[in-house]
């Protein structure tokens, strides 16, 4: 019997403790900064990511997530409007981020009234962390005098990154939440375009994720 009463506790607070969580995907689009791009944002070089994650309620103004996001970033001369425009150069590469983060809600409310009641709410966040980024980058030339640039030496595929983030977060259910987010992130990483030294070596790439969530609430 004790026994029975020692597991029927430890139930009972893992389902409590799991009421705190929730488990979705993401989808939206990707983009980069860097020596391949000349704007902020070039619009013409979004791609689609998607991904995973995990989210905790540790208060209602304050929550922690674990994710996993893929993305396609791209860059291009031909999209320079100045003498680079002639060097014809161009890249493609492969994202892979896993990150964890903290995430502020100032209006952030307990989901249940008095009584259990459930109570749909509408909440901005702010969020950062730290990610683990892994790209997979080939560049393109279009003067064969280039061509022995790339791969340059000492090129690498791995870096830490630091996410900041925006988001909105609808509790529009009991047990699904929906969510938008745009975060910038930076790199320690001057290879995310797989360019440094014929580039601009003083200056590490960012990369952003943009999209909309879909959980389920424990």
């Amino acid at each position: 019997m004790k026994k029975l009463l020692v597991f029927a506790f430890i139930a009972y607070a893992a389902l409590v403790d799991a009421q705190n969580l929730e488990v979705g995907l993401f989808t939206g689009f990707a983009n980069y900064q860097g020596d391949l791009a000349e704007d902020p944002v070039e619009i013409g070089e979004t791609s689609l990511s998607f991904g995973a994650f995990a989210r905790y309620h540790v208060s209602a103004r304050f929550k922690v997530k674990g994710s996993a996001y893929y993305g396609l970033v791209s860059g291009s001369d031909a999209n320079s409007t100045g003498m680079r425009k002639d060097r014809g150069w161009s890249f493609n590469s492969n994202l892979l981020e896993v990150s964890a983060m903290g995430e502020f809600h100032p209006l952030g409310r307990d989901r249940y009234a008095y009584g259990g009641v459930f109570k749909a709410s509408v909440s901005p966040y702010v969020a950062t962390g730290i990610g683990f980024v892994k790209v997979d980058s080939e560049v393109s030339v279009t003067d064969p005098a280039d061509a022995n640039k790339f791969p340059e030496a000492g090129a690498k595929s791995t870096s830490l990154a630091v996410p900041f983030l925006v988001g909105i977060r609808l509790d529009a259910y009991e047990a699904v939440s929906l969510g938008f987010e745009w975060g910038w992130r930076a790199t320690f990483n001057d290879y995310i375009d797989g360019v440094k030294k014929n580039g601009n070596p003083d200056k590490n790439d960012w990369y952003l994720f943009i999209g909309a969530s879909l959980a389920y609430v424990f």
